[in-house]
C-alpha cells in the first residue's frame, strides 16, 4: 500500500467521522441556535456602536485627533 493511498483512506475516514459527529441531534440544535444568535447580533448593533465595560459608545461621538470615515466631519475642509 502506498503512502498516498493510506493518506487518502485516513483523510476520507476522518471526514466521515466528522460528518457523522456533525449529524447528531445536539450538533443540529446548536447550529440552529448559532444561526439565530448570529442573526440577532447583526440586527442589534449598528456599525457605529460598540461596548466598553458595559457602556455603549458611538464611534461618531468619540473624540479623536485623527479623522476617519466614522467621524461626522469626514471630508469636510
Amino acid at each position: 500500500m502506498s503512502d498516498d493511498n493510506a493518506a487518502s483512506k485516513n483523510y476520507y475516514r476522518r471526514l466521515a467521522e466528522e460528518l457523522a459527529e456533525a449529524d447528531t441531534p445536539q450538533a443540529r440544535h446548536q447550529a440552529v441556535l448559532d444561526r439565530h444568535w448570529e442573526a440577532m447580533r447583526e440586527l442589534d448593533e449598528p456599525d457605529d456602536m460598540y461596548e466598553v465595560r458595559g457602556f455603549i459608545e458611538y464611534h461618531s461621538r468619540t473624540f479623536s485627533f485623527h479623522k476617519s470615515r466614522r467621524d461626522r466631519d469626514w471630508r469636510i475642509k
